[in-house]
C-alpha cells in the first residue's frame, strides 16, 4: 500500500543562505513596522534576486542528500531513498512511501535540518493536477 503527503516549503527562497551582501535604502514615505527593518529588506530582496531559485534548489538538494536521498539522474526534481520517492517543484513537494509514519519521520528529519515546512496532508491536487485515490491502491490524475 502506498501513501502520499504534500508539503510546502514556507517562504522557500528566504530559507537558503544569501550568496552576497545586499544593500537597499528604504524609500522616503515607506514605513516599516515591527521587527528589524534590515532583516525584512534582506528577506524581501532574496525573493526577487535572479539567483534565488538556483540558491534555493542547491540548498534543498543538500538538505535532502544529508538525510540520505539521491537525486534522479533522469529528472532533477525527483529524489529517492529506500522505498520513498520525493518530487519537488520549486517550493511544493510530494512524498510517496509505504506508511504515514514513514513520511512523517522524513518530514521531521527535514525540519530538524532547519527547513520550515507546512505539511499539507494527503494530496487533492499538486501543481495544477487533480489527484484522486482509487480502490486497490491506484491513483487518478486529471487536469
Amino acid at each position: 500500500m502506498s501513501v502520499t503527503e504534500t508539503i510546502d516549503f514556507v517562504m522557500a527562497y528566504t530559507q537558503a543562505p544569501i550568496e552576497t551582501d545586499l544593500y537597499m535604502e528604504i524609500l522616503q514615505g515607506i514605513e516599516m513596522t515591527g521587527g528589524n527593518t534590515k532583516d525584512y529588506v534582506l528577506q524581501l530582496l532574496a525573493i526577487f534576486m535572479k539567483q534565488a531559485e538556483r540558491v534555493w534548489n542547491q540548498y534543498l538538494v543538500s538538505k535532502l542528500e544529508s538525510i540520505g536521498f539521491t537525486q534522479s539522474r533522469i529528472d532533477e526534481c525527483v529524489f529517492y531513498r529506500d522505498d520513498i520517492i520525493f518530487i519537488v517543484y520549486i517550493d511544493d513537494g510530494i512524498f510517496v512511501g509505504t506508511s504515514d509514519d514513514q513520511l512523517s519521520h522524513v518530514i521531521k528529519e527535514l525540519t530538524d535540518r532547519g527547513l520550515q515546512i507546512e505539511n499539507q496532508g494527503h494530496p487533492v491536487d499538486y501543481i495544477g493536477v487533480n489527484i484522486k485515490r482509487l480502490p486497490d491502491d491506484l491513483y487518478k490524475f486529471s487536469q
